[in-house]
């Protein structure tokens, strides 16, 4: 399947191979696959050491930063059965960062040798043993669920795309936007996760969309339970069973008394971030005023959590798709939990949005999302019912004067009055 981060792929085979590629993402995203599908097209030779999976290999790496180049090669060419191709082969590790003393290893193997494409895959959003040591030395690249360009691409309907990237310049014809509303339906009850999505792509059965997505939330259960230090373990575990609680409500940032009724921020502090840096979660910092740089006005102390994919999380919520209407209605009865999951997995992936913040004003006013572009600070409502009157932007842009807002809704693209509106199924291409 087609992964927008293929583009990137190809910026550092084409210009930045002096450096280890370093790609981070969480447990399910598809960075094996899209690394050696990328491997497998751009080399004649694929050297792949997985170290989760067969921890023997870490023998391989034993030596640390003290190996030998050639060595490890010539080892890894008969653990690998393969032949080295010189200048041709792509050499991967998957989950090094499992054994401190393989990163050096790597990292040794491309200093000696920096004429080798190397590639290291970290099912980690946080940061790893040596990272820091290493930082100018790495290429680094983030791997997220599925997007809804990617989800229509993969159905075949690349038509639909065109369509949506020209809507800056054309309306979109009205029978366009109900092809395109079909698959938005479709998408927000399967999610971005690339074996669910390759599921659907092959069978349109959403009971085993279901079903997959409930085996993934074991899998992800089971990935905590076994890398979480003990210290942590039962409050990442009631951490991670609030999640819907915490999402479900009208106010959506994080309250501890819904992890524990007795529990204090001090004493969690440290067991939500080690499941943020697992990115199975994802953490959304409040900010005090709207005025830049937003980094300055964070409060750590007031975030959100959401999941790491939509499907997941309406699994999690315990929302059947047959709960969720795929008719010709409107998406007007949209979750509003699920929506802004949803806006989040979007503007993550867009190229032009840096990190993201919400800001909320007393209990009056609340904005979504917020980021810094060029300076200027962007808020952006998420409308989960048709023209509904914007009333928090408004208390936002009379409050700091910024020079536009973002709404996104299932209102066509259009401004008005300093108010971008982005239909939900264009956040991609904006």
């Amino acid at each position: 399947m087609y992964r927008i981060i293929m583009n990137d792929l190809m910026e550092w085979y084409e210009n930045a191979q002096d450096k280890v590629l370093f790609l981070k993402g969480a447990k399910g995203v598809g960075k094996t696959w899209v690394i050696i599908d990328f491997g497998q097209g751009f080399y004649k030779k694929l050297i792949y050491v997985d170290l989760e999976k067969d921890e023997e290999a870490y023998t391989l790496f034993k030596q640390g930063a003290k190996v030998r180049a050639e060595k490890l090669i010539a080892a890894l060419a008969i653990y690998c059965d393969q032949q080295i191709a010189e200048g041709e082969t792509l050499f991967v590790f998957d989950e090094p960062h499992l054994y401190p003393k393989a990163v050096e290893a790597i990292m040794s193997l491309k200093k000696q040798r920096p004429d080798l494409p190397v590639c290291m895959i970290a099912s980690t959003m946080g940061t790893i043993a040596h990272e820091a040591e290493y930082v100018e030395e790495f290429y680094n690249l983030s791997l997220y669920p599925m997007t809804f360009e990617e989800f229509l691409t993969a159905n075949k309907a690349q038509d639909l795309c065109k369509h949506i990237e020209k809507q800056k310049l054309e309306p979109v014809e009205p029978k366009i936007i109900r092809q395109i509303t079909k698959y938005l339906k479709k998408f927000y009850i399967v999610g971005g996760m690339p074996i669910v999505v390759l599921d659907y792509v092959k069978n349109h059965d959403l009971d085993r969309v279901d079903s997959i997505l409930q085996a993934l939330l074991v899998r992800s259960k089971e990935h905590i339970d076994k890398y979480v230090p003990k210290a942590y373990a039962v409050k990442v575990d009631r951490i991670w069973n609030s999640i819907p609680a915490q999402m479900e409500k009208d106010n959506r940032k994080f309250m501890y008394q819904y992890v524990d009724a007795k529990a204090r921020a001090r004493e969690y502090e440290n067991s939500v971030n080690w499941l943020v840096d697992t990115g199975l979660v994802r953490k959304v910092n409040r900010i005090r005023d709207g005025v830049a740089p937003l980094p300055l006005q964070v409060d750590e102390k007031s975030f959100e959590l959401y999941h790491l994919d939509h499907g997941l999380l309406r699994i999690m919520c315990g929302i059947s798709h047959t709960q969720i209407k795929t008719g010709e209605e409107t998406m007007e009865d949209i979750n509003g939990a699920l929506l802004e999951q949803f806006v989040l997995s979007e503007l993550t992936m867009n190229k032009t949005v840096d990190r993201l913040y919400f800001w909320i004003s007393g209990a009056t006013a609340r904005i979504d999302f917020v980021f810094e572009d060029d300076g200027d600070v962007v808020p952006v409502d998420v409308q989960s019912r048709i023209r509904r009157k914007a009333q928090s932007i408004k208390v936002f842009n009379s409050k700091y004067r910024n020079h536009m807002a973002i709404r996104i809704s299932l209102d066509e693209l259009g401004f008005s009055k300093g108010i971008l509106n982005i239909p939900l199924y264009g956040l991609w291409n904006f």
